[in-house]
């Protein structure tokens, strides 16, 4: 797989597995703009995407803020000349139970996963309209979007919507050779302290129920990324790859 002559923006690739993605797709040959809420840890991220002799830029952003993302989209053209491929990477989590949720904490993460990834996808979408060669958006989503678990009907609530977004916009974006597809991770721990890993008994628990017994690594998603954003999934439409070491298959604790 190469994406020599590639330019990508990962959002969210300051750190975990934004950062992990936009590494890769520098290691297949693609130009980076590394786009966060975080500026300098975004640049830190560049720095590390010139190294592997690829460029690189940075741009701090709030993906849910339509001027900043109009914004980054701009500097990425004025960066790179174009844009191939964009992942939608940046999102927030966190835990509260219905009853007692505040209605702050449920805009905040549907402002950021959900409207983040529509103002993202359509301000590229048009950019590659324009430059009429078509593209790939990959969206991250998750394993809570398929799987409810109590106290994540926010979280949970906007990944299922970002599938849902992926299908629509493969039929829609699909006749001007733009496809849009999905990766979604189950636990994975990525060492960052933005996103502190969870409890040892979640994932004590969560790994019980991964057939390969184990959990996820920035690494196995990064590359289902780019096998998506290349040219071998030149096909591949409307599609959410899982990317969970099989938890999404079935449960273990019902076998036999």
């Amino acid at each position: 797989m190469t994406l020599e002559g590639k330019a990508a923006i990962v959002t969210g690739g300051a750190h975990g597995l934004g950062r992990a993605i936009a590494l890769r797709l520098a290691h297949d040959g693609s130009d980076v703009m590394v786009a966060d809420l975080l500026g300098g840890d975004a640049e830190a991220v560049a720095d590390e995407v010139r190294a592997l002799g690829r460029r690189a830029a940075s741009f701090e952003v709030d993906v849910s803020d339509a001027g900043a993302v109009g914004a980054m989209v701009m500097a990425t053209v004025e960066a790179f000349g174009r844009i191939d491929i964009l992942v939608n990477d940046a999102g927030v989590s966190g835990e509260s139970a219905l009853l007692g949720m505040e209605e702050s904490f449920w805009d905040r993460i549907m402002a950021v996963n959900l409207k983040g990834n529509f103002l993202c996808s359509q301000a590229v979408a048009r950019q590659m309209v324009a430059q009429g060669e078509g593209g790939r958006i990959v969206n991250i989503t998750s394993t809570a979007g398929a799987n409810a678990r109590p106290g994540a009907s926010a979280y949970a609530s906007s990944k299922a919507g970002i599938i849902q977004f992926t299908k629509v916009l493969a039929l829609e974006l699909g006749g001007e050779g733009i496809t849009v597809n999905a990766v979604g991770p189950g636990m994975t721990l990525t060492g960052s302290e933005v996103k502190p890993a969870p409890s040892d008994g979640y994932q004590k628990a969560f790994v019980g129920q991964v057939p390969m017994g184990r959990p996820g690594a920035p690494a196995d998603i990064a590359a289902a990324v780019a096998f998506l954003a290349s040219t071998d999934a030149a096909y591949v439409n409307g599609q959410v790859i899982f990317v969970d070491g099989g938890y999404s298959a079935g449960k273990l604790s019902v076998s036999g």
